[in-house]
């Protein structure tokens, strides 16, 4: 259980980091595009949907449950920056802040807020 909720927080936090990463030059928008983070053992998984514009959508997966956020996101510093927008439970002023790099082309890792790196494949 603590390793499910510490995989849910940092895909929370990738979220909002994604969210402000658009904001910047699209020289470093080397994000946009769809990437998918599935663990089997545990049955979460995660989808974002990166859009040129700054904004996308975070879909996380928990078994065969599924809730689809709309955000923006800014890249600043190896950091993706994600703001929720539209939902109950976040507000615009909320930022999750993760570090990320590449592995290589299709392979995006994400350090959660407990230092775990999760790859999420270009789709």
């Amino acid at each position: 259980m603590k390793k499910i909720s510490a995989v849910l927080a940092a895909l929370l936090v990738f979220a909002m980091l994604l969210s402000l990463a658009g904001c910047g030059k699209k020289e470093e928008n080397s994000l946009v595009g769809t990437w998918e983070y599935s663990d089997t053992e545990s049955g979460i998984g995660a989808v974002y949907v990166l859009k040129d514009d700054g904004t996308g959508t975070y879909t996380m997966k928990v078994g065969e449950t599924e809730v689809t956020y709309e955000l923006k996101y800014e890249v600043k510093d190896g950091h993706l920056l994600v703001r929720y927008v539209n939902n109950e439970i976040f507000t615009e002023d909320d930022v999750f802040d993760n570090e990320f790099s590449f592995r290589d082309a299709k392979t995006l890792i994400v350090k959660d807020t407990l230092g775990e790196e999760l790859p999420f494949i270009r789709k």
